[in-house]
């Protein structure tokens, strides 16, 4: 059995850690870029008869269950430890050459 290399292990977790908060920021990024360039439609607005909204709603709602907490912790989990895998795999095979 081998022992878990610590290093890599760390490495492992802020590196997932950084994949998700790149794509949070990603998301966030693309939501500016497009709340900036929406431009709403007001001449067409009155043919169709509704009302103008007078009251925005920004973001979303989640509702945070145990489903999701469980998908959430697991999917960051499988994630590192793919990254685990694949980096001490690759520190194996560069010792053998």
């Amino acid at each position: 059995m081998t022992s878990m290399n610590k290093r890599l292990a760390m490495e492992s977790v802020l590196v997932t850690l950084l994949f998700i908060i790149g794509f949070v920021a990603w998301n966030v990024v693309q939501g500016m870029i497009m709340t900036m360039n929406y431009v709403p439609d007001l001449t067409n607005t009155a043919a169709y008869g509704n009302p103008l909204q007078s009251k925005v709603a920004f973001g979303t709602i989640i509702r945070w269950d145990t489903t999701a907490m469980i998908m959430a912790v697991a999917g960051f989990v499988l994630l590192a430890a793919a990254y685990y895998g694949l980096r001490s795999a690759m520190q194996r095979w560069t010792k053998q050459y």
